[in-house]
């Protein structure tokens, strides 16, 4: 027994001796090639990301428009064939900014005209060109008129 506890002690001794010189890692070649793959990796996503993120903020403030155009168009019904023309943002209650846009209303103007144009200006990551502007053109009924939309900068074909 005593024999055989000396032969394995050897043999370990032996083997850590050869195995001294092999040291495990990783190569600065291995290592430039990991970071070549995740560079390229990076720069197909990142712009998928960040042209998300626009389309996002342009999809908030189209939703936000489109819940003003009722309330506009009703107070244009409600004030048809009168002098009043109290159909602004701040008679009716409308938002004058969120944290991406700050939202002006134009319109309606005297007591036959219905067309009003609905601007939402981009803030803080939108410059202020970045702009998505609804208009509409022509008498409320029968036909409803038209009803246009269009993105300007980073928010062209937003709509």
């Amino acid at each position: 027994m005593k024999v055989v506890l000396i032969l394995l002690r050897r043999e370990i001794i032996e083997n850590d001796m050869k195995g001294s010189n092999n040291i495990s890692g990783f190569t600065l070649v291995e290592i430039i090639v990991v970071m070549i793959i995740v560079g390229i990796l990076a720069s197909i996503a990142l712009p998928n990301l960040f042209s998300n993120v626009s389309k996002s903020r342009a999809e908030e403030a189209l939703a936000n428009m489109s819940t003003f155009r009722p309330t506009i168009e009703a107070c244009i019904v409600k004030q048809a064939g009168t002098t009043d023309t109290n159909c602004n943002s701040v008679d009716l209650g409308l938002p004058a900014s969120t944290a991406n846009f700050s939202y002006s209303l134009e319109g309606p103007t005297g007591v036959t005209d219905t067309s009003y144009v609905i601007t939402a200006t981009g803030m803080g990551a939108l410059s202020g060109t970045d702009e998505i502007v609804i208009s509409r053109v022509g008498a409320l009924w029968p036909n409803m008129g038209a009803i246009t939309c269009v993105g300007v900068g980073k928010l062209l074909g937003a709509c």
